[in-house]
């Protein structure tokens, strides 16, 4: 099956408009408010003014922030996790399950989904540590020709395991190399359209945000400095990340349902 970009984009729109109430309730809950508590007790004020030095500076400046504020930080990437999952869930399951019963399958995925990303990412760093070593060894131009193609084979393999969410979420595979070999195989054939569709879904946030962002940098410029100025920077930070997050989610579910398949009651239910 071609992956249609179009039908996807529809799709997601339509189980959005469907359970507006219902995600706006787990978006506010488990996506905005967790980002908001991190942009108010642990801002990254200190990471951006880092950013302008050497790469040492900003190591170190980001060591130091993981050290300060790793339980607000553990905290945000706890909550909005599963807040992620029952997302997931509830946009994706035939059997629509209420708010209760979509954050219940977000906690049980939690450690399985976690379990997963490690997985994800460990093979990575490996293969591709080794992959940049190997050509260190040899010479400084083949290790910045093997590091290109690691970086592409990083994407592709992204790319590829991007459903690994809902597979937990919205089919309760709950085994984590299960759930990464089903997200494999469901891509597989359609990996370049996944890519092309997803990458302009991120240039359009992208430019959302810059839009956003300037109506709040002038709210921000107006504000005193200080609290209010955290406050009014927390706020967009977490506006933005929890809509764009759910547009995202939404995606993601539309994108499972064209790839896996659905049944006819599925299928007249959504446009209902």
């Amino acid at each position: 099956m071609k992956f249609d970009m179009g039908r996807a984009w529809s799709d997601a729109m339509a189980m959005l408009s469907n359970n507006s109430r219902l995600i706006v309730i787990l978006a506010g809950v488990f996506l905005f408010l967790p980002s908001l508590v991190l942009g108010v007790f642990a801002p990254s004020t200190e990471l951006e003014a880092a950013a302008a030095g050497s790469q040492e500076q900003m190591q170190a400046a980001m060591a130091a922030f993981a050290s300060a504020n790793w339980p607000i930080i553990l905290f945000y990437a706890l909550v909005s996790t599963v807040g992620t999952l029952a997302v997931l869930a509830l946009l994706g399951r035939e059997q629509k399950p209420t708010v209760g019963e979509a954050i219940k399958i977000g906690a049980i995925a939690l450690v399985p989904y976690l379990a997963a990303s490690l997985l994800m990412g460990a093979g990575i760093g490996l293969v591709g540590g080794l992959v940049v070593g190997i050509g260190a060894a040899i010479s400084p131009a083949v290790a910045a020709i093997l590091g290109f193609l690691v970086l592409v084979g990083i994407v592709f393999v992204i790319f590829r395991l991007v459903l690994v969410g809902p597979v937990m979420a919205i089919e309760g595979t709950l085994n984590p190399i299960e759930a990464l070999k089903r997200s494999w195989t469901l891509v597989k054939g359609n990996t370049r359209y996944v890519a092309a569709f997803m990458i302009l879904l991120i240039i359009a946030l992208l430019v959302l945000t810059l839009v956003v962002g300037m109506v709040f940098g002038v709210i921000g410029a107006l504000a005193p400095s200080g609290t209010v100025s955290t406050w009014v920077n927390a706020i967009f930070e977490g506006l933005i990340g929890a809509v764009g997050s759910t547009v995202f989610l939404a995606v993601y579910a539309a994108m499972h349902r064209q790839l896996a398949g659905e049944s006819p009651e599925s299928l007249s239910q959504t446009f209902d």
